[in-house]
C-alpha cells in the first residue's frame, strides 16, 4: 500500500464526510507503519481529523499512538486547534498527551501553552485558562514573552479579570509592543479607553527612556477607543500620526479611520479616505456603507452598495444590514423588499441582527403585517427581537398590540430589559392607559434589575403626567434617590400640560437651586406654562435667560411659545416683530397663530398682510390654512376670496379629520367624547 495513495483516499473521504471509511484507511496506515515512521504522514492524518469537529478523541488517539512526535509537529497542530472554530478540541488533545506523557519535552514547550491560552481566550473559558496558567507557573514558563503576552491578552478580555492582566503586565520582565497592545485592547473592550490613552502616552511618548514603537495594531486599538468614549480631538491627532508614520497604507488602519469619521458624523472625511484607498476589502466597503446609512445618507449608501456588487466584491450580513437600515431611513420600501428577497433567494440564515433591522424597516414603512411575519420566522427566545416589535408597534400607533406582547414575554419566561419596559411605558403614555401603566410600574418596582433605572423612572414620570396624574408623577419624583435634568424636565412639562403653571415655574426654580443645568426641553416646558397662564413678563424673562445665561440657541418650539404668548394677550405688533427678528425660519404653525390672533382681535388689516406669509409656505399649505384664511376673508367681507379658498379645498380634496379625545379611567375603560359611550382601552381614538 503506497503512502500517497492512502493519503489521497483520506482526503477524498474527508471531503465526502465518510468517517467510517476514514477510520479504516487510518487503520491501514497504522498497520503498515507509515504513521509511526513518517512525521509528515502523521501530521496529514491529524489535519484530516481536524476537519471533522466530532472526532477530537480520535485526534488524541492518533497522537498518543505516535512513538516519538517532534516538538515541531506539536507546535503545528496545537495552534491550528487553538485558532479553529472549535478551539476546545485543543484541550482534549492536550489532556490526552498529558496522560500519555510520551515526551515530557512537549509539555514544557512555551509555544504550546501560548496556543492553548489563545484557545481559552477564543471561547472565554476563564476556568480552563487559569488551569493552564497554573501549568505555566509550575513549569517556570511565565517569564517567556509569548506566553506572558498570551496570558495578558486572555485576562484583559474580561472585565472581571482585568486586574490580573495588570498584575501580569507590571511583573512581566520583558515588555514588547504586543504586550502593550494586549493591555490597551483590554482597556478599550472593557470601557476604559482613557486608560488606554494613558498607557500610550506613558509607554509610547517622547520620553528618552521609553523603547516602545507603536505599530499599526496600536493605532487600530486607539482609534476604536476614540469611538467608544467619543473623543474626536484625539482621533484627529492619531490620524495625523498615522499619515506621518505611513500606517494609512495598512488596510486595517484606513478601515479604522473611516469607521472613526463615520461614527462621528463626518461622512465626507470618511469618503475622502475611502476614495484614496487602493487596497479596499469587504470590511472597507461595509464600513463606508454603514457610515452612510447611520448618518442618514441613504442614497449614497445604496449607490455605494450597487457599486460594490458591480465590482464583484460580494456582500455579507453586515452589508445587508446596512442596506436595510438605509432603506428604512430613506423610506425606500422597494429597495428594502429587494434586499429581503435576496436574503430568501440565497438561503441566508435569518440571524437576530438581520431580523431586527428588517422588522424596523417594515415598521418605518408602515407595513405592520410584514414586520409581524418576519418576527414569526425568527427564534423568539431573544428579548431584543421582542423589543423591536414593541417599539415598532408604538411608533405605528398600535399601542394595545405593544402592551399585549408583555403578557406573552412573561409566559415564555423571558426577562424584559430596560428597552422593553421603556417601550411599554411609551405605549401607556400614548394611549393614556394609566391602568396598564400602573401594572408596568409595579413590575419594574418588583425587579431588582430595573427598579433603580433612572431612565425608566423618568419615563414613568412622563407617562403619569401625560395621563393626567401629576400626583403619582410627583410622588415618584420625590422618591427618586438621584434626579437628573430629564427628571426635572419631565415634572416641569407635566405641570405645564396639566395647566399648573405656577407649580411648573416653582419646580424650575428648585431645579436651579439644586445646580441642575436646564436643557432646551426644560425651557419648552416652562415657556408653555407661562403661555397658558398668560404670564408675559415671566415668559420674556425665561426666554432671555435661556439665550443669554444658559447659552441655548432658540428653536422653533421656543419661538412658537413666545409668539403665542404675545398673540393670546392681544399684543399683535410685539408678536409680529418677534417673528421678524427670529433666527429660525417661521413655519406654518407660527403664521397660523398670528393670523388667528388677528381674527380674534379684529385686526383684519394685519391678518390679511400675514396671509401672504402663510401662502408662501406651499409645502405646508394644508386644510387648516385654507379654513383660517377663508374665515379671515369672511371677517373682511371679501366673499370672492372666501369662495376661491373653499373651491381650492374642494378641488384639491384636502382631508379634514374630526377631532377626538380619549380619557382612560381607573377601571380600564376609555370614554370617547364624540360617541359618548365607554369602549375598551385597547382602541385608539
Amino acid at each position: 500500500m503506497k503512502l500517497s495513495v492512502s493519503l489521497c483516499q483520506l482526503h477524498r473521504l474527508a471531503s465526502d464526510v465518510q468517517h467510517n471509511r476514514m477510520r479504516q484507511v487510518h487503520a491501514k496506515l497504522i498497520t503498515s507503519g507509515f504513521v509511526y515512521s513518517d512525521s509528515s504522514c502523521f501530521l496529514s492524518v491529524i489535519n484530516l481529523f481536524l476537519s471533522n469537529p466530532s472526532t477530537p478523541l480520535r485526534q488524541a488517539s492518533a497522537f498518543t499512538q505516535f512513538q516519538a512526535p517532534s516538538s515541531l509537529t506539536w507546535r503545528l497542530i496545537v495552534p491550528k486547534l487553538g485558532l479553529d472554530v472549535k478551539p476546545l478540541r485543543a484541550f482534549y488533545l492536550f489532556n490526552a498527551i498529558q496522560r500519555a506523557r510520551h515526551n515530557d519535552r512537549l509539555l514544557s514547550d512555551p509555544h504550546v501553552y501560548a496556543s492553548l491560552v489563545k484557545a481559552c481566550c477564543n471561547v472565554s473559558d476563564i476556568r480552563q485558562g487559569k488551569s493552564i496558567h497554573c501549568h505555566v507557573v509550575r513549569l517556570g514558563l511565565d517569564s517567556n514573552v509569548n506566553v506572558s503576552n498570551s496570558l495578558i491578552s486572555f485576562y484583559a478580555s474580561s472585565l472581571k479579570s482585568m486586574r490580573h492582566a495588570r498584575v501580569l503586565f507590571d511583573r512581566s520582565p520583558v515588555k514588547t509592543v504586543v504586550t502593550l497592545n494586549s493591555m490597551m485592547s483590554g482597556f478599550v473592550k472593557n470601557g476604559f479607553s482613557d486608560m488606554a490613552f494613558c498607557f500610550f502616552n506613558d509607554f509610547c511618548g517622547c520620553s528618552d527612556n521609553v523603547g516602545f514603537k507603536p505599530n499599526h495594531v496600536t493605532m487600530v486599538i486607539l482609534l476604536s477607543g476614540c469611538v467608544e468614549c467619543g473623543v474626536f480631538g484625539i482621533g484627529t491627532s492619531l490620524k495625523a500620526y498615522c499619515w506621518k508614520m505611513g500606517f494609512v497604507s495598512r488596510t486595517e488602519v484606513s478601515n479604522s479611520l473611516i469607521d472613526f469619521y463615520a461614527k462621528f458624523g463626518c461622512v465626507n472625511d470618511a469618503a475622502k479616505l475611502f476614495n484614496h484607498m487602493h487596497g479596499r476589502d469587504l470590511i472597507t466597503w461595509n464600513t463606508m456603507i454603514s457610515g452612510y446609512a447611520k448618518s442618514n445618507h441613504s442614497k449614497e449608501a445604496i449607490s455605494l452598495f450597487k457599486e460594490m456588487m458591480h465590482s464583484n466584491i460580494g456582500c455579507d450580513r453586515v452589508s445587508l444590514i446596512s442596506m436595510i437600515l438605509a432603506s428604512a431611513n430613506d423610506g425606500n420600501l422597494k429597495m428594502g423588499k429587494a434586499v429581503h428577497g435576496y436574503i430568501k433567494a440565497r438561503g441566508i440564515e435569518m440571524t437576530v441582527p438581520l431580523g431586527i433591522v428588517l422588522i424596523n424597516m417594515y415598521f418605518k414603512c408602515g407595513l405592520v403585517d410584514s414586520a409581524r411575519k418576519v418576527f414569526d420566522q425568527l427564534s423568539n427566545d431573544n428579548i431584543a427581537i421582542w423589543n423591536s416589535m414593541i417599539h415598532g408597534y408604538v411608533e405605528c400607533g398600535h399601542n394595545f398590540e405593544a402592551l399585549s406582547l408583555f403578557n406573552v414575554i412573561q409566559s415564555r419566561m423571558l426577562l424584559p430589559d430596560e428597552v422593553t419596559m421603556l417601550g411599554l411605558i411609551m405605549a401607556c403614555r400614548n394611549s393614556g392607559d394609566i391602568c396598564h401603566g400602573t401594572n408596568v410600574h409595579s413590575y419594574i418596582q418588583s425587579s431588582n434589575r430595573l427598579k433603580d433605572s433612572i431612565v425608566l423612572q423618568n419615563a414613568l414620570i412622563d407617562m403619569y403626567a401625560k395621563c393626567g396624574s401629576m400626583k403619582k408623577a410627583k410622588s415618584l419624583f420625590d422618591k427618586m434617590p438621584v434626579r437628573d435634568v430629564i427628571s426635572w424636565t419631565s415634572v416641569i412639562v407635566g405641570y405645564a400640560v396639566n395647566g399648573e403653571a405656577e407649580k411648573a415655574i416653582m419646580a424650575f426654580h428648585k431645579m436651579g437651586a439644586e445646580k441642575i443645568e436646564p436643557n432646551y426641553v426644560t425651557f419648552i416646558g416652562v415657556l408653555s406654562a407661562c403661555n397658558h397662564a398668560g404670564l408675559i413678563d415671566e415668559g420674556r424673562n425665561f426666554y432671555n435667560a435661556m439665550c443669554k445665561k444658559h447659552k441655548i440657541e432658540p428653536r422653533i418650539e421656543h419661538c412658537g411659545c413666545m409668539v403665542d404668548l404675545h398673540a393670546r394677550a392681544g399684543m399683535l405688533e410685539e408678536a409680529y416683530n418677534f417673528v421678524k427678528k427670529m433666527h429660525v425660519e417661521p413655519n406654518a404653525v407660527i403664521w397660523r397663530m398670528l393670523i388667528n390672533a388677528c381674527r380674534v382681535n379684529a385686526d383684519i388689516d394685519l391678518g390679511l398682510k400675514l396671509v401672504n406669509g402663510l401662502t408662501e409656505l406651499k409645502p405646508l399649505h394644508t386644510a387648516e390654512d385654507h379654513v383660517l384664511t377663508s374665515n379671515l376673508f369672511a371677517e373682511a367681507g371679501r366673499w370672492d376670496d372666501v369662495l376661491r379658498e373653499r373651491h381650492l379645498m374642494t378641488s384639491q380634496k384636502f382631508p379634514k379629520a374630526a377631532g377626538k379625545s380619549t380619557i382612560s379611567n381607573l377601571n380600564g375603560a376609555s370614554w370617547n367624547d364624540e360617541a359618548g359611550k365607554p369602549k375598551s382601552s385597547s382602541n385608539e381614538y
